[in-house]
């Protein structure tokens, strides 16, 4: 069964030769498995707007995972929670 995490994932950017770390915390509502391609789909809030980002979890840019909290859920998808962003703000 799917776990919901709240993470925090440190990316590599490469814009132009310069290897830049940033750090995107955030709620995974959803994991596709594909092998090598699975990606999650991670919700977090920025300046009171939510915004989704769909990120390669086997990718040579993601540096580190932390798992920072995790809850039971009896959904594999928690698409439900796009609504309910502000009530889980931390």
């Amino acid at each position: 069964m799917f776990e919901p995490y709240y993470l925090k994932l440190e990316v590599f950017e490469v814009p132009e030769n310069k290897r830049r770390v940033s750090t995107v915390k955030g709620i995974v509502i959803a994991r596709r498995n594909a092998g090598l391609n699975t990606t999650i789909r991670l919700r977090r809030m920025v300046a009171g707007v939510g915004i989704e980002s769909l990120l390669p979890l086997y990718s040579p840019n993601v540096k580190e995972i932390q798992i920072l909290d995790k809850k039971k859920v009896r959904r594999a998808k928690l698409y439900y929670l796009r609504d309910k962003m502000n009530a889980l703000k931390k």
